[in-house]
Order: structure tokens, then C-alpha cells, then sequence
């Protein structure tokens, strides 16, 4: 039976059960997004920028939820940083990425040799047949989830008009689950060394299971001097935090990061500087709706941000905890210029609420027990910084 290659390709993220699929509209994944939306009768929301579409995705493989995004080739420049990083961490159920390659630049502003990126992000990817889309876009998804890592297919877009096979299969059952494992999903230089080992053996195809696990560090006794002011001025809003701190934290890498660690085992999953956002995200629409997003003001400011945009689109009542603290930590200690976070979050004003004084524990608690509690999104600010 041949039916078009955006309805092939939709039937087959359908079939293998991705339940979230995120999109940036773009030549050839516009198409495919359409025939999804229309296939399934269900109404997904597009994205804006392809860093957070693939963070959303990834948040959903990490806690069990096959998932899927599609972009065209120029957005995964603006997504390799998670895409690393989703690299490192790993995945849990299957992730696929949909690259769409404008060969001839009809829709693009240049043309650039996406395969060459491709190699060296070290993505596993293959190039599909155009005559059997549908059973390829199958074998993608296992593919990734016999390497817990994400793949990706580039596609060209030029052929979106074309005819593909399609003999159905009977929809794919996953019973996988979620294992929190520090180790794998916190990124950071005390754990680098480990999981390159990890990456090398999944892409090599090793047990990467064999490969030895690192002793993990104790929050503040083991932590490297560097980060040890820093770690110890916060370490009263993280002992409230542990109590109240939901089925799921995402956070970023950084000081608030190493919360991670025993004895406060705080947060889950920790990629690059804002993705605890859309990591977070791809969490709830996975079905762990209790998420918190764990970021400093540094990371909020540089990408963090862009992740309200998509849970108020959602209508997800993300629970976002800032730490303010005037400077960016994690890299040199450099001065964050006063009023450029107040700017940002005051156009999500009634959501914001603030802990003047983090080191005061009734103060914390209070504030954290009704962000818990609201039906809405809350961004709590516990301010540090000095005057």
C-alpha cells in the first residue's frame, strides 16, 4: 500500500508508541508534524527553539516515555549542546531525532553538510529509504533503546512529497522504567571521566554496563574546594527541599547541581546550563507530573528562560527554584548586571514567589510547601545575592 512519506513517517511514530513529540516548524518536519497531528487526533503544540524541543524529548526518554522531535538540519546547531549532553546522560526509553536536510537551500538560508555535524556530535544516525519510511522509523526507536541513547534520521526534505510503502505493524508495547542513576544522568566534571567511558562503549557497541562505576562524592564534605562556599551557603534551603523536592528534579550544571549527591539526593538529571526547564517538561508530559526544575540565575538567564515559554503554551504548572545569586559560579564567579532576572520573570509576575532569607527554614518551607501545593506554575527566587 503506498501512501504519502509524511503520513508513513507519522504512522510510524505512532505505531512505536512516542506519546511525546515535539516540532519546530521547518520545511519537511512541518509536513511530517501536520500528518502526526492529523493521524492521531491529537493537537501538539509546536516549539520555538530546537535546543528546548530536543530537552523536552529527552526529559520524556530519560523517565521511560518513547518520545520524538523534528527540526530541520540548521536547528540542530542550536540544539547540539543538549544534544550532547543527552549524549552523556543517556536515555531510557527510545528517542529518536527527525533532521530534515534542505539539499538545494529552496527554504534555507544557506546549505551546510549536516552529516559532517552529525559525525562530529558522534549522534548515531542513519539515512533512511524513502520507500520504507514507515518500517525504519520502527527500527529507529529500538535502535535507541538497545543503546539508551538518541538517534537520529536525516531525511530529505525535498522528497516530502513523494510515496511510501506502508504495511502496518501491530503498535510496539514498551513496559520500560525509570531508574534514577546519578551516575549516568548528572553531568559534571566530577563524573566526565565515567560516563565518556560509558558513550564509548554504548557507540562501540561494549557493555557498557561493565564499565566500572565512580564512588560518589558527599555534599559538602567531598566536594572539590572550589565549589565548597558555595555548596555550604545553600545547603539549608536543600535540607527543606529534600522533604518537599516531588517524584522528579531536574537541574543544571553547576553549584546547585552537586545537590545531586548523597546525603541530599536532591536532583535526578543534570544537563547543560538551562535545561532543567524543558527537562523538567518532558518529565510531566511523561506522566511525573510532581517535577521541580532546580537552575541558578546565570543558567535562567542564559537558556533557562526559554522553557516557560513552553510550559505556560502547555499549561503545565512547572515548579521552577532560581537561585540568585549575582554572579555565574560554575564558571569564574563573573558579576550578573542587577535587574536583568527581575526583567525576565516579571512577565511571569504572578507565578513568582520569593525566600528573602534562605537561610531561614520555616521561611524556605513555606514558600516551597505553597508552590507544591498551587494547580499553577510557580518560580520561586531565593535570594543571595548580595546587597
Amino acid at each position: 500500500m503506498q501512501i504519502s512519506f509524511p503520513q508513513a513517517t507519522a504512522r510510524a511514530i505512532q505505531d512505536a508508541r512516542a506519546e511525546i513529540v515535539t516540532n519546530v516548524p521547518g520545511f519537511g518536519g512541518t509536513e511530517i508534524f501536520a500528518a502526526l497531528c492529523q493521524t492521531s487526533s491529537r493537537s501538539y503544540p509546536i516549539s520555538f527553539h530546537e535546543e528546548v524541543a530536543f530537552s523536552i524529548a529527552h526529559g520524556a526518554s530519560l523517565v521511560g516515555k518513547r518520545s520524538a522531535t523534528l527540526m530541520k538540519a540548521h536547528g540542530v546547531a542550536k540544539a547540539a549542546n543538549s544534544i550532547i549532553d543527552a549524549l552523556s546522560a543517556g536515555t531510557t526509553a527510545g528517542f529518536v531525532v527527525f533532521v530534515f536536510e534542505d539539499r538545494e537551500g529552496k527554504h534555507s538560508d544557506n546549505i551546510f553538510d549536516i552529516a559532517a555535524l552529525f559525525r562530529g556530535l558522534k549522534i548515531p544516525y542513519r539515512v533512511p529509504t524513502l520507500g520504507s519510511i514507515y518500517r525504519e522509523v520502527l527500527d529507529a526507536f529500538n535502535w535507541s533503546e538497545s543503546m539508551q541513547l538518541p538517534v537520529a534520521l536525516l531525511m530529505n526534505a525535498g522528497e516530502i512529497e513523494e510515496n511510501s510503502e506502508y504495511i502496518p505493524v501491530q503498535r510496539v508495547k514498551s513496559s520500560i522504567r525509570y531508574k534514577r542513576d546519578v551516575t549516568q544522568h548528572v553531568l559534571c566534571p566530577l563524573l566526565a571521566e565515567y560516563q565518556r567511558c560509558v558513550l564509548d562503549a554504548k557507540l562501540h557497541s561494549r557493555d557498557w554496563q561493565a564499565v566500572e562505576k565512580p564512588k560518589l562524592p558527599t555534599v559538602p564534605d567531598t566536594i572539590p574546594y572550589v565549589y565548597q562556599s558555595g555548596v555550604m551557603s545553600y545547603e539549608t534551603l536543600f535540607a527543606v527541599f529534600k522533604k518537599l523536592r516531588g517524584r522528579f528534579v531536574a537541574g543544571d550544571t553547576g553549584t546547585s547541581g552537586l545537590f545531586a549527591f548523597p546525603p541530599y539526593d536532591c536532583i535526578d538529571v543534570v544537563t547543560y546550563m538551562g535545561g532543567s526547564l524543558p527537562l523538567a517538561i518532558g518529565a510531566h508530559l511523561a506522566g511525573l507530573h510532581d517535577t521541580w526544575a532546580v537552575t541558578g540565575d546565570f543558567s535562567f538567564i542564559a537558556a533557562g528562560h526559554l522553557g516557560l515559554v513552553e510550559a505556560v503554551q502547555r499549561d503545565i504548572p512547572l515548579k521552577v527554584l532560581i537561585f540568585n545569586d549575582g554572579r555565574a559560579q560554575a564558571t569564574g564567579g563573573q558579576h550578573i548586571p542587577s535587574g536583568v532576572l527581575e526583567r525576565i520573570v516579571s512577565g511571569y509576575q504572578p507565578y513568582v514567589r520569593n525566600i528573602r532569607n534562605p537561610q531561614d527554614a520555616e521561611e524556605v518551607e513555606g514558600v516551597l510547601e505553597e508552590s507544591n501545593q498551587a494547580q499553577q506554575m510557580r518560580i520561586v527566587v531565593a535570594h543571595y545575592r548580595e546587597a
